[in-house]
């Protein structure tokens, strides 16, 4: 879990590094009013996807044994993660395009990655709500991953997530 936490809070890191880098290179003028509109657009396609593609997971088996469930569970949500982070960052990175391309200014790049730094946290961030909606899909079936609980989390398969105590 932690792992992932630093991994997430090193691309956030990233973001506003490369911010301040851009403010060096780039202007602080106002940015055209499209790349803001196409900027806005993206983080709702964004958003979309997201929500429909970035929690897919196949469900596990409840034929599996208990440690076979957990390695699996930990590799899908591992694997979303990263999905999730890619599809996240991506806003960001076409921010960067669009303020080389678009008004040579800083304030497209921000806005880009703002999105992406709210898309990250509200879906990639390993959290109870990004951990339950995992495990709500690996244990679609019937299994029992354990997943909530190597994650930190208490809680029993197909329950409510609750903190540890």
């Amino acid at each position: 879990m932690q792992t992932l936490r630093m991994l997430v809070g090193a691309v956030v890191a990233a973001l506003f590094l490369m911010a301040v880098a851009l403010s060096l290179v780039l202007g602080f003028g106002a940015p055209p009013l499209w790349t803001v509109v196409v900027l806005l657009a993206l983080g709702v396609g964004a958003h979309l996807a997201l929500d429909r593609v970035g929690y897919r997971v196949a469900a596990i088996s409840p034929s599996l044994s208990a440690e076979e469930a957990r390695a699996a569970a930990v590799r899908a949500f591992q694997s979303s993660l990263m999905r999730r982070l890619a599809i996240a960052e991506s806003v960001a990175i076409l921010g960067l395009l669009l303020a080389f391309a678009g008004g040579h200014t800083v304030l497209v790049y921000d806005l880009g990655a703002a999105i992406s730094v709210l898309l990250l946290a509200l879906h990639v961030w390993p959290s109870l709500r990004t951990i339950d909606r995992v495990v709500g899909a690996l244990e679609r079936d019937g299994a029992d991953t354990g997943l909530r609980g190597l994650m930190g989390f208490g809680g029993t398969a197909g329950g409510a997530v609750t903190p540890p105590d």
